[in-house]
């Protein structure tokens, strides 16, 4: 209850900010959900969770009233996030469910790279489709028209595909098509180069996100739920729209040098067998598909930016370091950019012990079974290499490690299990 507390107050005084205020008033609103002895995978469990903790919470009421769109027939869209391990893809997941039994047109997507969606709805995922899911033992689904449509995002493959439109904007050829346009495209494309080798974190995610513009404009959901990386990378996400859309410019910069010059026209025609009309045509089609993109990233900057039809879900547990990081995520969205702030309405905190203390027993024994079954996991998996790392165990330690002391006892158990195994060697 101590993090809580503290939790608690710094939401009053974000609320109480001038600068929120300005983005849509309200009061942020913490929603506590109990510690749960078992994984809560499949719907069934996840629609238990929310059933009983959100579907009639009146903080979220916004959210699963029967008016399905914002006041203009947009979809409203919920931004999970937090520490990793905090239970987002719980959250969300729950969340979604929640919403698609209370009638709701729900589409759900993960751009996390632990590809943990997949596990939570027990459906397999991969492939970056679309997947209905259907809503079988969750209390009151069938009442409503309500659906639920999953896909988990690849970023990485997402940032391949778009390095892929750029290259035939630019055309193939490499180091030998620079070579030949001599010492200004040489310089051009260096610069290409030096574009994707500075891509900030989180470019990736961005680029993935495109979809979700799609399918907010296509308006088939009346509800979009993202989950997202961890904290880390969410905060840079919601500033990289404007920079890429940016970089597309510069990336169109580039291509126009590249184009005028007639020695690389000519190698990189000769180089798809002498078919200038089909390079050009490639070309054209690149840019074409360029400029929608970049059309779909000032869209996403406004999308987030619209208090009306965004709003961020901050995800956490009652311990120091995510409650810090959770304030810090709080603020950085709020403050951080104030002529596109996120909005946030409500936090909320998983695994908050009973306070009479019933359940601390169970914890303890769910926390010590999953540890022994992780270094299960992990001594099965360094059995089949034949020069495996070294494990070094450290305690639990009753605080967290923080400051010179904090850092000194660590390091005082780091060294000691290192110099038991080297008695022992």
């Amino acid at each position: 209850q101590k993090w809580i507390g503290k939790l608690s107050q710094a939401a009053a005084d974000v609320s109480a900010s001038e600068d929120y205020q300005s983005n849509g008033g309200s009061q942020i609103q913490i929603t506590e959900l109990p510690f749960f002895d078992v994984e809560l995978v499949g719907v069934p469990a996840l629609g238990y969770v929310g059933m009983n903790h959100l579907a009639n919470n009146p903080h979220f009421e916004e959210l699963m009233q029967e008016t399905g769109r914002g006041e203009r027939g947009e979809p409203k869209v919920v931004i999970c996030g937090g520490k990793g391990g905090v239970g987002k893809t719980t959250t969300s997941s729950s969340l979604a469910v929640t919403m698609a039994a209370q009638g709701h047109k729900v589409c759900l997507i993960s751009t996390d790279p632990a590809h943990s969606l997949g596990d939570a709805v027990d459906m397999d995922l991969r492939g970056g489709k679309m997947i209905d899911c259907p809503l079988y033992g969750v209390p009151s689904a069938s009442i409503g028209d309500g659906s639920l449509s999953v896909m988990e995002i690849d970023p990485s493959s997402a940032l391949n595909e778009f390095k892929g439109v750029v290259d035939e904007l630019i055309g193939s050829g490499g180091t030998s098509a620079a070579n030949s346009g001599g010492t200004d495209v040489r310089a051009t494309l260096q610069d290409l180069e030096s574009v994707f080798d500075t891509l900030p974190p989180g470019t990736d995610e961005v680029v993935a996100l495109a979809k979700v513009v799609k399918l907010v404009k296509e308006g088939n959901f009346d509800r979009i739920v993202l989950d997202t990386a961890p904290t880390g990378h969410t905060t840079r996400l919601l500033g990289l729209p404007s920079f890429l859309a940016d970089l597309i410019d510069r990336l169109l910069g580039i291509a126009g040098k590249v184009s005028s010059n007639a020695a690389v026209k000519m190698f990189v025609s000769s180089a798809a067998g002498g078919n200038n009309d089909a390079v050009e045509s490639a070309a054209a089609a690149a840019k074409s598909k360029l400029l929608s993109f970049q059309v779909q990233m000032y869209d996403m900057e406004d999308l987030f930016a619209n208090p009306d039809q965004t709003e961020f879900l901050i995800v956490t547990i009652p311990t120091e370091l995510a409650v810090r990081e959770s304030v810090r995520l709080l603020n950085d969205l709020t403050f951080e950019s104030p002529e596109f702030p996120i909005k946030v309405r409500n936090i909320v905190v998983n695994q908050v012990l009973k306070d009479d203390g019933s359940d601390i027993n169970t914890f303890l024994s769910h926390v010590s079974d999953g540890q022994k079954t992780s270094m299960n996991n992990l001594d099965q998996a360094l059995k089949s290499n034949p020069n495996p790392p070294r494990i070094t165990k450290v305690q639990y330690l009753d605080t967290e490690p923080r400051g010179a002391f904090g850092l000194k006892v660590l390091g005082d158990e780091l060294l000691k299990e290192d110099s038991t195994a080297a008695t022992s060697a």
